[in-house]
Parts: structure tokens; C-alpha cells; sequence
């Protein structure tokens, strides 16, 4: 497959000490924007923003940490989970070779790391298994890359993989901006959505000033994913964009994410991405305005505006980052 848009790093990966050890077999893993803009809802989003402020850091407890059978090549971090609520991995994509290894680190509890299939997203596979099983906060899974196939994994903790908790190592790519790319039908999705376009906008706005983190996941090739997961692959692309455009110095300029950084430099974790479309839908249901879209999710919870969770850590070292947590109150007129 190939490997434009999200790759693998040449630069050092972050790796880390294991207290309490165990092996599991290795697996057969598999290979990974365009702008949209002029929404009615900028300002909506400009507003948030202004409103959610700057991320917060502060600083730690022990990392309690486990390996699996590693291998001869690169280190690749996933976080499992930025903080407690936030039901992704990041980065959603990860490119790696035969003899990299995957280092799955858990950021919240309850959790799982399970392998599942491009068709049955949501379910495991018994292909060349694997399962963390439910772990918690500072919890560390690795595996080793044998093959370049796709390979998807999910959270098995009843709920999460339903609301878009799933990653992909190595995923099918297209040309960017070709018809069943991502960049391609984003803005398809955009314009049947109000909360999809909230998100677009934000995202965009967000990722404004860092060109690569703007296309990061674009060339993912679509055309092969399940009807339903659509959204979610658009909702974790963006959510991964923020994340990238809040700490710059794990993005390199071919796309690949390295966060070895964070051993020096404590990330910066963005709250949801789902919060604007949350904010966005319960501002047009109270003003009675009429969206662009075809429909607009309702809003759940009696606060009809999104809650902003800050955290910060160090992933690949011995040290988590704890986490602070900044409900803010987000005053929106259209």
C-alpha cells in the first residue's frame, strides 16, 4: 500500500521501560484534506474557540507499564484514549513497516486494543488475533508489524467502537482528493450535515496555520469501509488534526507522527471534536434557525454546550502528565 499523507517516522520513536511484563504473539498488522470553508456556522465556531481558550498543562503520577514481543524497527505511539470521555486513538492512522512496533498507551480507564476487520469494524477477528483485553490509565500494549496489510482495531468496552472508538495501522490509500479519498467526500459531508460541517469548519480553523496537519488522513481511501463508519473515520481524522495542530512538534513534514517529543514536551490533549457539532445543534434548535442540512442531531444532557477537557501528558516515558479538567460555559448567538 502506499504510504503519502500519514507515514512512518524517520526520526526517533518514543519507546518505554517495561515494570510488569508479559508476551503475547506477534500479528500480521496492515498500510495509510482539502479545505472547506464559507459555512454559515464560522462564526458559531470563531466563537467557540474564543470562548474554550487555551489548553491547560500540569504535571504527574507513575506510569504503570506492560510490553508484548517488540520488534527491530521503529517505535510507533498510539494514545488509547486522550483523556477520560474522548473514545479515540491518536493518531487514527498509523503508516509502519515489517518490524516496527505499535505502542499502544492508555490515557483513561477502561479500555480495550482489540483487532477487528476493514467489514466488521466492530467485532474481533480470530485472523492472527490480538486483545489487550480492559486496561486502564498508563496501561502499555505493544505489538510487532509483520506484514503491510491493513490492519483495524477497535475498543471492545461495550458502547465505545459504536461511537467511532477505532483506529487503522496501514490504511487503504487514494489519490487525494480523488471520489472515494476522504478530502474527496468531505465536502459531500460537509454540506448534508450542520454538525459535520461545525466540525469541518473548526477543524480547518484550528489547523489554519500548519498546511500538513490541514491534509493530514486525506488520502484515505474510503471506498471499502462500511456505510455507517464513514462519519466516525471523518470525526477521528479531525479530531487527529487538532491534536497535531495543538502539538507541532510531533507532526513531521511527510505526515508521520512522532511522539517521542513528549518526553521533554508535555502534549496539549483538545477536547472533543463532537463538542462543536454539540454546540452547534443545540444553537440552531434554541434560535429556531433551519440548518443547511438534510437533518441535525439532537443534543443530549440538560447543559445544551459542549464541556472543553484539557489534558496534557508524557507518552513513551515513565511519567504521565495528570490531567485538569475546565468546564466552560460557551455564550453562542447566531
Amino acid at each position: 500500500m502506499g504510504t503519502s499523507g500519514v507515514g512512518a517516522s524517520s526520526s526517533p520513536c518514543s519507546t518505554s521501560a517495561a515494570q510488569n511484563t508479559y508476551s503475547t504473539p506477534a500479528y500480521g498488522s496492515g498500510s495509510s484534506g482539502s479545505g472547506w470553508s464559507g459555512s454559515p456556522y464560522n462564526s458559531c465556531v470563531q466563537q467557540c474557540m474564543a470562548s474554550w481558550g487555551q489548553q491547560a498543562m500540569t504535571s504527574p503520577p507513575t506510569t504503570t507499564t506492560a510490553t508484548a514481543s517488540a520488534g527491530s524497527g521503529m517505535t510507533h505511539t498510539v494514545i488509547v484514549a486522550p483523556t477520560q470521555g474522548i473514545l479515540r486513538y491518536v493518531p487514527f492512522v498509523v503508516n509502519a513497516s515489517v518490524g516496527d512496533t505499535i505502542q499502544f498507551v492508555w490515557n483513561a480507564n477502561n479500555h480495550t486494543v482489540t483487532k477487528s476487520s476493514q467489514l466488521a469494524i466492530c467485532n474481533k477477528t480470530m485472523d492472527a488475533p490480538f486483545a489487550s483485553g480492559q486496561q486502564n490509565k498508563s496501561f502499555v500494549f505493544t505489538q510487532m508489524v509483520n506484514t503491510t496489510n491493513t490492519t483495524f482495531y477497535y475498543c471492545a468496552t461495550p458502547g465505545h467502537c459504536p461511537k467511532g472508538m477505532f483506529g487503522i495501522i496501514n490504511p487503504p490509500n487514494a489519490a487525494m482528493g480523488s471520489n472515494t479519498s476522504l478530502s474527496g467526500m468531505m465536502p459531500a459531508m460537509a454540506a448534508n450535515s450542520s454538525s459535520m460541517a461545525a466540525m469541518w469548519n473548526y477543524t480547518q480553523m484550528m489547523t489554519q496555520n500548519n498546511t500538513v496537519a490541514t491534509t493530514w488522513g486525506g488520502n484515505i481511501d474510503m471506498s471499502g469501509m462500511p456505510q455507517w463508519a464513514h462519519q466516525y473515520v471523518a470525526e477521528n481524522v479531525m479530531y487527529s488534526r487538532t491534536f497535531l495542530a495543538a502539538n507541532p512538534e510531533t507532526l513531521n513534514a511527510d505526515g508521520s507522527v512522532n511522539l517521542s517529543t513528549s518526553d521533554s514536551t508535555p502534549l496539549m490533549m483538545p477536547g472533543d471534536i463532537t463538542a462543536v457539532a454539540n454546540s452547534n445543534s443545540s444553537s440552531s434548535a434554541g434560535s429556531g434557525s433551519v440548518s443547511p442540512s438534510n437533518s441535525s442531531p439532537s443534543s443530549s444532557g440538560s447543559n445544551p454546550y459542549p464541556t472543553m477537557t484539557n489534558h496534557a501528558r508524557k507518552v513513551g516515558s515513565s511519567s504521565i502528565v495528570a490531567g485538569v479538567t475546565v468546564a466552560i460555559i460557551v455564550a453562542l448567538a447566531l
